[in-house]
C-alpha cells in the first residue's frame, strides 16, 4: 500500500505539481494510510462504504468542513489514478462526497482603503519604491502574492501594458496592468537598476528584490503589507490575498463580466469567481439599507 502511495507522489512530481502541492497531498493521504493500517486494510481494493468510513472519521476529528474536503479531494485524485494505471479493479472514490460547506466570503478592502493604502509610499528610494511597485500590482492585476513574487524582468511586457503570469498548475496567462501601474513601475525599475549598481551584485532575473540583491518570498511580502496597513491606518487584520479579492469585488462592482474576470484570476472554474457575487450583493444591501426611507422605520 505504500509503495502505491509513493508511486502516486513520484508521478505528481513528475507531471509538474507545485512542491507545495505534493506535501499536502503526501499529508492527505497520510492520513489515510494511517486509518487503513490501524483497520487492517489488506489492499486499496476497498468497497466505498469502507471509505466513507475515512470520511466520516475526517468529521470525529475536529477538523473543518475546508479541511476536511482538501483531504477528500485528495483521497478522490488518489483512487483515480489507482484506477486509472490499473491498481484496483474498481474506483471505490468515484461518489465520495465533500461535507456541506459554510459559505465563507474573502475579505476585501473597500475603494478608499484601497486608495488610501497605494498612495502612501513615497517612492524616494529602492525600499519605498519596491513597496509602490508590489501593491500597485497586485492591485491593479489581481496577482496571487505566489505570482508576484514569481515574476522575472522579461515578464513585464512595457509596450502591452501586460504580464506573463504562470499561475496555478504551471498555467500561464496574460494579464493587463493600467497606466497608473506602469509609472509607478517604471520609478521602481530605476531604483532597483541604482540598487544593483551601487551595491555591485550581479544581475538577477527576478522583478521584485530583497536587500541582498535576491528574489523578494511571500513571507517578506505580507510583512511589508502589514507595515503599510498600520502606516496607512487601514484594518490591519488582512493578507495580501485580499488586494486580490479587492481587485476582483471593485470590477465586478464597475459592471466588469464576470467571465473576464475570471480570466483575469486564472480560476480554472466559474465557480470559484462567482463568490464575488456574494461581496457585491453585500454592499448593495448596505447601501439599501441606507438609502431607503423605509429601512429605517421596520414598526408598523
Amino acid at each position: 500500500m505504500e509503495e502505491g502511495m509513493a508511486a502516486f507522489h513520484l508521478e505528481q512530481r513528475a507531471r509538474g505539481v507545485s512542491p507545495h502541492t505534493v506535501r499536502a497531498q503526501r499529508s492527505d493521504l497520510g492520513k489515510l494510510l494511517d486509518h487503513a493500517q490501524r483497520l487492517r486494510w489488506a489492499s486499496w481494493d476497498i468497497p466505498p462504504r469502507t471509505l466513507r468510513g475515512f470520511a466520516l472519521e475526517l468529521g470525529t476529528r475536529g477538523l473543518d468542513a475546508a479541511s476536511q474536503a482538501r483531504i477528500l479531494s485528495t483521497v478522490r485524485a488518489f483512487f483515480k489514478w489507482l484506477w486509472e494505471t490499473h491498481r484496483v479493479p474498481r474506483n471505490p472514490a468515484a461518489g465520495l462526497r465533500n461535507p456541506k460547506q459554510p459559505l465563507r466570503l474573502p475579505a476585501f478592502l473597500t475603494e478608499g482603503e484601497s486608495t488610501a493604502l497605494l498612495d502612501l509610499p513615497a517612492a524616494t528610494d529602492f525600499p519605498s519604491a519596491r513597496l509602490a511597485g508590489l501593491l500597485e500590482l497586485l492591485y491593479a492585476s489581481g496577482l496571487r502574492v505566489s505570482e508576484l513574487v514569481g515574476l522575472d524582468l522579461q515578464d513585464l511586457l512595457p509596450g502591452e501594458r501586460t504580464l506573463r503570469v504562470l499561475g496555478k498548475g504551471r498555467k500561464e496567462r496574460l494579464v493587463p496592468y493600467h497606466s497608473r501601474a506602469e509609472q509607478v513601475l517604471e520609478v521602481y525599475l530605476a531604483h532597483r537598476a541604482a540598487f544593483l549598481a551601487v551595491r555591485t551584485l550581479p544581475p538577477t532575473p527576478a522583478l521584485f528584490l530583497n536587500q541582498r540583491g535576491g528574489r523578494l518570498t511571500p513571507t517578506t511580502v505580507r510583512v511589508l503589507l502589514r507595515k503599510a496597513l498600520e502606516a496607512a491606518a487601514v484594518r490591519a487584520r488582512i493578507s495580501p490575498h485580499a488586494l486580490r479579492h479587492s481587485f476582483a469585488t471593485h470590477l465586478l462592482n464597475r459592471g466588469m463580466d464576470l467571465r473576464a474576470i475570471q480570466e483575469l484570476l486564472g480560476h480554472a472554474s466559474l465557480s470559484t469567481t462567482q463568490r464575488y457575487t456574494h461581496l457585491g450583493l453585500e454592499e448593495l444591501a448596505k447601501t439599501y439599507d441606507k438609502a431607503h426611507p423605509r429601512a429605517h422605520n421596520p414598526q408598523p
